[in-house]
Parts: C-alpha cells; structure tokens; sequence
C-alpha cells in the first residue's frame, strides 16, 4: 500500500472507531440506517475502498436511508449491536490468524 492508502485507511478506522465510541458512551445500539451504514464502511475496509469507506461513516453519522433497494430486505443491519459493531471493526483491523499487524493496532484504541 502506499503512504497514502495507509493514512485513509488509518482514518477510516478511526472514524468508525469514534462513531462506536459515541453510541457505547450514550449506551444505545444503532439505528438499522446507522448499522448499515457502519457495516458498509467495514466492509470498505476490508476491500480497501476507503473512499467509499468515508462516504460510508458520513452516510452513518447523517442517518442517511438505506438504499431503496435494500431498505425492505432484512439483513445484519437490522438487530445490530455497538458492541458487534466493534467486533466486526476488530475482525477486519486484527485478523483472526496470527494476531494485529504492528501498524494497525492503535486504530482501535481499546
């Protein structure tokens, strides 16, 4: 990756971070919209579109509907917890094999 990609990626991390550090703090799950959104973002990570990633966490904090085509469908959006929410996070910043690669273990910050 280049320096670049790394810092998105960094920033992407951390922003998903923060907007599930703000819903633990407020003691409340995410909305559907909220979760979706989330999920996409993490979702981004993992296929290293993080501009998509962003638009994602904006599209999060905005409460911005799900896409018409998905809105009716059920999905993991659905009943989604802050806490699974930060689980998947770390399932994406830590892989399961073999442990957190140095550079990407602050993203977390827990």
């Amino acid at each position: 990756m280049t320096d670049l990609a790394d810092a998105t990626r960094h920033l992407l991390c951390q922003r998903i971070h923060r907007f599930v550090l703000v819903l633990e703090r407020f003691r409340r799950n995410p909305n559907r919209r909220e979760a979706y959104h989330i999920l996409s973002a993490i979702e981004s990570v993992r296929e290293g579109r993080y501009e998509a990633g962003l638009e994602a966490v904006r599209a999060a904090e905005h409460v911005d509907p799900i896409p018409d085509g998905l809105a009716l469908l059920p999905g993991l959006h659905d009943d989604m917890t802050a806490a699974e929410l930060r689980q998947a996070l770390r399932a994406v910043v830590r892989p399961a094999s073999g442990g957190a690669p140095a550079d990407t273990a602050p993203e977390l910050g827990k």
